[in-house]
Formats: C-alpha cells, structure tokens, sequence
C-alpha cells in the first residue's frame, strides 16, 4: 500500500500567485508609461507613426512667441506651465489586480482625440490633428512583443515559486 498526503498549502500558493500577478501589471505600467514619454520624445504615436507636422503658417509662429518650442505635448501656456504629457503611474494591488497609467492635463486629451479651435482663438476654427500618444501601445498589446516577454517573465515567476 502506497499513502500520498498533500505536503503544500493552496492558501501559500494562491497568495504568491497574487503577488506574482500584481507585481507584473505594476512592471507592464510602467513600461507603457516610459513607452508613452518615449513616443512623445521621438514624436512617435503609440501605433509607431510620426505626427502630422505642425503648420509653418499658423502653429509654429504662435508657439515660437509664447517660447513653447516646436513639439506640441511637450508643455502649455499656464500658471502652472504643467508638460501636456504629464502622467501618473497607480501600481497594481492584491485587492484591485488593476495598475494604471493616468493622463494628467486635459489638454492632453485634447491632443489624443484631436480638436477644432474656438472662436476666441488666435486661429479660430483651425482643425487641430490628433496625436494619440496616450495608450496601449503596438509593443503591448496582445500578440506584442513586450505583451509576450512579461506573459513569459510571469509563467516562470509561478513555475519557480511553485518548485521552492
């Protein structure tokens, strides 16, 4: 006759897991906002193409007077002269399994969907393209190549904490 007995604990093993889990959506957050500043530095959006160019007729004189420089996210006129492409990262807890990138200033949101001037503008009714810069990068998204290397970074977590 053969006896087996259970020489581990499930409640161990799960809360490892969760740590394991939230530890990884922390790190994925992180890598999707320095993906974000990157893209904005490159003047790159999040699906890899460059931005439209800023008008010579209208939109480079305007910024060039108010000293904002020549990339659009890169700051705004303001008490506070806040950089458009300002973020905050919420690291993933056990209790939520959600990490977050936050997007700061709304004209950053303006700049991501695009928008039309308005009429008190100094160039009113101007289309303004959209920049989308804020988001879920090509690299992450499922199938991505930085997407695959935390889903394989995350299985050999768990396979090692479960072999200790």
């Amino acid at each position: 006759m053969i006896t087996t007995s259970r020489n581990y604990s499930f409640g161990k093993a799960a809360n490892k897991l969760m740590d394991i889990i939230a530890e990884t959506l922390t790190d994925m957050a992180r890598y999707q906002n320095e993906s974000i500043q990157r893209g904005i530095d490159t003047q790159t959006d999040i699906k890899g193409a460059k931005y439209a160019k800023l008008s010579t007729e209208s939109t480079l004189p305007i910024r060039n007077k108010r000293g904002q420089g020549f990339t659009p996210l890169d700051r705004m006129k303001g008490e506070r002269q806040k950089k458009l492409r300002n973020t905050k990262m919420v690291p993933a807890e056990r209790s939520t399994m959600t990490s977050k990138v936050l997007m700061l200033t709304e004209w950053g949101v303006y700049h991501n969907e695009g928008f039309t001037t308005g009429r008190n503008s100094m160039i009113p009714g101007k289309k303004v393209p959209k920049r989308e810069w804020f988001g879920i990068t090509k690299e992450m998204e499922k199938g991505g190549k930085q997407y695959e290397k935390y889903v394989r970074m995350t299985l050999t977590k768990i396979v090692k904490s479960i072999n200790k």
